[in-house]
């Protein structure tokens, strides 16, 4: 990737046509929410995502896409991590449908739903 910084270099200690190896703090980064791809319902020109409600009640909500890291997706805006967001929606989910939230053997911070 690249990119350009502004750094203080007073002493001209970084010189022109440099390579450097740079990591940023996840503190500098925010908080970053990314959901698996296979999470992702694109219906016309949005983007959803199935969430399970306390009573087992889905909410399809619209969702803002950031950066594509492959298998999954930064998401903007739409839902948080402390979501239920269901894996493998059909493309009939609904708002208003009524799913059975599966155990997980592994702790996971998207727990799968199913009908």
């Amino acid at each position: 990737m690249l990119v350009e910084l502004q750094v203080e270099n007073s002493k001209n200690e970084i010189l022109p046509g440099s390579y450097a190896t740079v990591r940023v703090p996840e503190v500098a980064l925010g908080k970053l929410v990314t959901l698996p791809d296979n999470t992702l319902i694109f219906r016309g020109k949005s983007v959803q995502v199935g969430v399970v409600d306390a009573k087992g009640v889905v909410q399809l909500r619209d969702v803002k896409v950031g950066r594509d890291f492959g298998i999954q997706s930064e998401i903007l805006s739409g839902v948080t991590e402390s979501d239920k967001v269901i894996v493998n929606p059909s493309d009939s989910l609904t708002t208003g449908t009524i799913v059975r939230v599966a155990a997980t053997s592994s702790p996971s911070p998207s727990p799968t739903a199913k009908k």
